[in-house]
């Protein structure tokens, strides 16, 4: 996808209704975008963390990845081995192909904490879209 389209997201996800209606199917965004050949038998359930830039609550998702299935759940999770935490705009950008993973982590702006071994896993358990463009 192009960068233009992950800033004209991000430009909409201002607007309540649109945010509102961005969480609802992100259940369903994240599941689509599960490598299962990159699970290799992982049993674990890592809690998402999205940090909303304009002030709204933070959603969080449950994910729960058993050997090749991932099942994601909205609410925060109980007995999560790994947490990862990323604002709404970033994960928009990560899902378009206008950010890679490492540049959020490096730049602080993606937070992995728990089980380090498996939150270093995390971004390779989904297929990301290349970036051919920075922002």
């Amino acid at each position: 996808m192009k960068k233009w389209l992950g800033q004209r997201l991000i430009v909409l996800d201002r607007n309540r209704l649109v945010h509102w209606v961005l969480m609802r199917v992100m259940s369903r965004a994240i599941a689509m975008r599960f490598d299962p050949s990159a699970a290799d038998g992982l049993e674990a359930t890592v809690e998402l963390a999205l940090r909303d830039p304009h002030g709204r609550p933070t959603s969080r998702f449950q994910l729960r990845i058993s050997g090749r299935r991932c099942s994601v759940h909205p609410g925060a999770a109980d007995d999560t081995a790994a947490r990862a935490t990323v604002s709404s705009d970033d994960l928009i950008l990560l899902a378009t192909g206008a950010v890679a993973w490492p540049e959020l982590f490096s730049s602080g702006r993606f937070d992995l904490t728990g089980d380090p071994f498996l939150a270093l896993r995390f971004a390779s358990l989904f297929r990301l879209p290349v970036v051919l463009d920075p922002v």
